[in-house]
């Protein structure tokens, strides 16, 4: 069968005619034509043989190599589409990771401070302290999710 597929294929290129090709099996059991009888068994079978179509092959080219180039666009902009999400991934990975630690240090700590024009530390009310606290809650949650 795989033989006749091969003949199938060389069609296109061989001129028009009619041959006699001798099918038989060799001893791994595999089929053979030939244009040469190898044994006394071997089946005689007339093929025919019709040319190709040039035309038809060449829009069969064209239209391979089309799809060739689509495909391989196809797949840049895939690459390109993976890059840019893992890419966003990290930037919101490392946003997160800042406004969790941003949160983490203000729950924890009994005095809220911030620092004034000189560097010296000016500590905000109760209130104003757990404003700032309920800012960084609400800005963890936007950055993660949670």
């Amino acid at each position: 069968m795989r033989y006749l597929i091969y003949v199938a294929l060389l069609a296109p290129i061989l001129p028009l005619c009619a041959g006699e090709v001798y099918k038989s099996v060799d001893a791994q059991g595999h089929v053979v034509y030939s244009d040469r009888a190898s044994t006394p068994t071997a089946q005689k079978s007339v093929v025919h043989v019709i040319q190709g179509d040039p035309a038809e092959a060449a829009r069969v080219a064209r239209q391979t190599s089309l799809l060739k180039a689509e495909d391989s666009q196809r797949k840049r902009e895939q690459d390109i589409d993976s890059r840019n999400k893992a890419q966003e991934d990290h930037a919101r990975q490392v946003a997160c990771e800042k406004a969790r630690n941003a949160y983490n240090s203000l729950k924890d700590a009994n005095l809220v401070y911030k620092l004034d024009a000189q560097g010296n530390r000016v500590f905000y009310t109760d209130a104003e302290a757990d404003a700032r606290k309920e800012q960084a809650h609400q800005a963890l949650i936007g950055a993660c999710g949670k």
